[in-house]
């Protein structure tokens, strides 16, 4: 029984492929989406128990508060320009999609053009044009 591909030690995968980036970056948004809002929930625990301590102890836990929600912050603009270029991505690919579709619907439609003319043709008994050659 042979072993496959992935089982093998000099299996690498192709990393350039689209689909590979695509699921890198989806891994990236998600991390992103959890950091975004463990911060300022991690800020809410250090100031909860911040409330624990005497006043005079508290003015670490403050700073640590405000690191921790900065990071959130941060991590939630970050997260806001991962979404936008997935958005902005999606809307190209859509056009593209959009336009390839167009120039196949014209393609067709030159086609079904010189087949009716060239059908018009034999049944007027002119010899039909010779189909151009498009390049």
């Amino acid at each position: 029984m042979s072993t496959a591909p992935v089982q093998s030690d000099r299996f690498k995968v192709d990393t350039s492929r689209p689909r590979s980036r695509m699921k890198m970056r989806s891994k990236l948004r998600h991390v992103l989406a959890v950091a975004s809002g463990m911060f300022p929930l991690m800020a809410g625990f250090v100031y909860g128990m911040s409330l624990f301590r005497l006043p005079a102890q508290r003015a670490p836990y403050y700073k640590l508060i405000v690191v921790f929600v900065a990071c959130g912050m941060v991590s939630l603009l970050f997260y806001a320009w991962a979404r936008a270029e997935k958005q902005r991505r999606r809307e190209v690919s859509a056009r593209n999609r959009e336009r390839k579709y167009r120039e196949r619907e014209e393609e067709l439609r030159r086609e079904r053009e010189k087949i009716r003319m060239r059908r018009a043709a034999a049944t007027a008994g002119t010899p039909a044009p010779a189909p151009a050659k498009e390049g």
